[in-house]
């Protein structure tokens, strides 16, 4: 290792890594900028481009892999929370799902912290900073809140080829519209609920990972290193509280090496990876709220059995191999749905929600549901020739809460997960709520009559219908759900960072990545992620400036 000394040291290849990076170097080419990821950059025999290959890349050398406890809401069973462990992180996990949260969600953020610059209106500029969206993208609607200049070419599966007709599409929307729920809604605009074409980050097929979309150009890349922790000033390894914080000046690497920082680090190894390396530092053990508030975007996938047909209804199908359907995830339109007010308030009032918390989920417009159907079976040991379609019913603001803490506060061993899924009223009469509607919709509704013959469920389960109770669903769900691998919010703002990002109690360091959430956002995380991530280099080099 060449590096010795850098003006600013960011812990984390992933989305916010990379974007701080990129930008700090781009905009002041006189910085010294080092990036410490601790996964490999992707060879050339991961499949990192296609978007089918995503889905084999979980559980591989590319992939955390992190393990929590065995969760009492959940039947006992452990949970396998993927997170990227390579240069680009998740954008190279994901499924390239493009959806922002409403506006509620952001001006929830400022409510629970006091601090007004992270609302919608003050965030808006750096979404739009990341977004290129292209003129067929545009619809009868309001879009001024879509960017269309950002290095992120996003699309809708209809817009990305004129061949990409999935059969099913319009028995879908039609579908839909049995139960009330009909085309109000364009991704990204502020305002999700309802029905609206499925957005996605995909170009041409290809997946835009964050150091290709953000390049690196300029910046000192560690690949494979590990961060063991932060270099404290010698005079600050002891110091009280009231004798001031302690200050970074560096950090250790798993090779014993270390670098030290002449300005700032700024931590970005994910809502995982964050508060493990804050609570694995010697003398940093006592943060407060480092690695509570851990919250995720829990789920119950199912699938569905098609009825013959003469035609091909879904992937695996000879008659659906145009290139043209393997552009993206085999989806094109999504649903967002919220909560029949006397069920939320029923679900408040039982987990007793008071205050600025409960009055932020009862504002109207609000959407606790992601209902998604797939015209493929993706991982269900079911085979993929079109035989089958599967779908995600997703809680988009869960209230369980759950925590990270490592053992004795040691680095070199496994972080401890204690999820807490699916623990609050309000969380298990939504996703009830929701996979209620989605088996309506597939076997109670006359536009998918023709199409939809039965569920067909895990190993150890009985077939759910319109008619099951909610007791059956609820068993389902804990003995099936899993999480999105959505986690957020464990080094949350307003309780372990300030406005800028610094954390309270440390000189020196700042965080940006999923674990400054303070709460769940309606919409998969990679686009606000991108965006909490332009306005954070955006702060750093305005700082740096002032100096």
């Amino acid at each position: 290792m060449s590096i010795t000394i850098a003006d600013y040291i960011v812990i984390g290849g992933g989305i916010t890594g990379c974007v701080i990076a990129s930008r700090l170097k781009q905009k002041n080419p006189s910085l010294t900028v080092l990036l410490v990821e601790a996964g490999p950059n992707p060879k050339s025999e991961h499949d990192v481009t296609s978007p089918m290959g995503g889905f084999a890349l979980q559980g591989s050398e590319l992939d955390w892999q992190y393990s929590t406890k065995p969760d009492p809401n959940t039947k006992g069973r452990t949970h396998t929370l993927t997170a990227g462990k390579t240069l680009g992180g998740g954008s190279i996990l994901n499924y390239g799902g493009w959806s922002r949260g409403d506006v509620a969600d952001y001006d929830t953020w400022a409510r629970l912290t006091g601090y007004e610059e992270w609302d919608y209106e003050h965030l808006l500029p750096y979404f739009q900073r990341v977004e290129s969206f292209g003129p067929s993208e545009q619809a009868p609607s309001d879009l001024s809140p879509r960017g269309v200049e950002g290095p992120m070419r996003i699309t809708s599966a209809n817009s990305s080829s004129e061949k990409r007709r999935y059969p099913l599409g319009g028995p879908l929307c039609k579908a839909w519209s049995e139960l009330g729920v009909e085309r109000t809604a364009y991704g990204c605009t502020g305002r999700n609920e309802g029905l609206s074409e499925w957005l996605e980050n995909w170009h041409n097929g290809q997946r835009q990972a964050a150091h290709q979309a953000y390049p690196l150009h300029g910046v000192e890349v560690l690949t494979n290193t590990s961060v063991i922790g932060f270099v404290i000033a010698q005079d600050k390894t002891s110091v009280t509280k009231a004798e001031g914080p302690p200050k970074v000046i560096g950090v250790s690497l798993g090779s014993g090496q270390a670098v030290q920082v002449k300005r700032e680090v700024i931590l970005c190894a994910g809502a995982v990876g964050s508060p493990t390396i804050l609570l694995g530092s010697p003398g940093l053990q006592d943060l407060s709220g480092v690695g509570a508030n851990m919250v995720d975007h829990f789920a119950l996938f199912q699938l569905f059995k098609l009825k013959p047909s003469d035609k091909g209804l879904a992937l695996g199908h000879p008659d659906l191999n145009d290139p043209a359907f393997f552009l993206g995830m085999p989806s094109d339109y999504v649903v967002y749905l919220g909560l029949p007010r006397d069920l939320l308030t029923k679900a408040l009032d039982e987990d007793n929600i008071t205050g600025v918390e409960r009055d932020a989920l009862l504002e109207p417009g609000r959407c606790f549901l992601e209902m998604l159907v797939l015209y493929h079976p993706l991982s269900a040991p079911v085979p993929a020739d079109g035989s089958y379609i599967s779908s995600s019913v997703m809680l988009t603001l869960p209230s369980s809460r759950g925590r990270i803490s490592i053992p004795e506060g040691r680095l070199d061993t496994h972080p401890i997960i204690e999820p807490n899924y699916f623990s609050t009223a309000l969380d298990r009469l939504t996703l009830v709520y929701g996979v209620r509607h989605m088996l309506q919709l597939m076997l109670d509704t006359k536009a998918f009559d023709p199409y939809v013959e039965a569920e067909v469920p895990p190993p150890g389960f009985e077939a759910l219908h319109p008619g099951s109770s909610d007791a059956e669903i609820e068993a389902r769900i804990r003995g099936a759900g899993v999480a999105h691998y959505h986690t957020v919010g464990t080094c949350a703002l307003g309780s372990v960072v300030d406005a800028n990002l610094r954390v309270k109690e440390i000189d020196g360091v700042r965080v940006c990545d999923a674990s400054i959430l303070p709460s769940s956002v309606g919409g998969h995380p990679q686009a606000t992620l991108y965006g909490i991530a332009e306005k954070a280099a955006e702060m750093i080099l305005n700082d740096s400036r002032a100096e």
